[in-house]
């Protein structure tokens, strides 16, 4: 983990100087994924679990501050002959506060859905979802960025509330 958090630190570092030989620019469709590194807490619960996230985005451009899209967020942790998995999907808006730069915030209310696998049990509770975050297209050519991304998600069931923090690097096709 340390790792991960020293490589996501030298990409917002290097961010700045790749934006400068390849501008912002948006326009049209676009297609967005990653993966990274999740923890999940719940209601009630003393401690988190750690698992790997991922994301999967795309859209259409609205203006050069402002960019719809579909989102698919995973977190999943297998265990013991066990795998708990939570995901959220629905509609996203994303801001660019300076519509040359590439920092952005999202946000989206959405379906969340909870499946866990335990031998012959399997069971699925679905329920309302939402997506806040926070990240920076760092542009490394003209139609490709790389995304270092933090989410805050929230799943909320009949049974309770669960909540994920995720932070990893997407692959960008503005």
């Amino acid at each position: 983990m340390r790792r991960m958090m020293l490589a996501l630190t030298l990409l917002l570092a290097a961010a700045p100087l790749a934006a400068q030989s390849n501008p912002q620019t948006r326009e049209g469709f676009w297609i967005s994924f990653g993966f990274g590194y999740g923890s999940l807490g719940c209601e009630g619960c003393d401690e988190r679990e750690s698992g790997t996230s991922g994301y999967l985005r795309l859209g259409g451009t609205l203006s050069q501050r402002l960019l719809i899209g579909g989102e698919v967020n995973m977190w999943s942790k297998s265990a013991g002959g066990a795998t708990l998995s939570v995901g959220n999907i629905g509609p996203v808006l994303y801001f660019y506060p300076n519509p040359m730069g590439g920092l952005f915030l999202k946000g989206g209310l959405g379906m969340a859905q909870i499946d866990l696998d335990v031998g012959a049990f399997q069971g699925t509770d679905t329920g309302v979802g939402v997506t806040l975050g926070v990240g920076y297209d760092a542009r490394v050519g003209r139609n490709f960025a790389l995304t270092p991304y933090f989410d805050l998600l929230s799943s909320s069931f009949d049974g309770g509330t669960l909540n994920t923090v995720a932070f990893g690097l997407g692959f960008t096709w503005p």
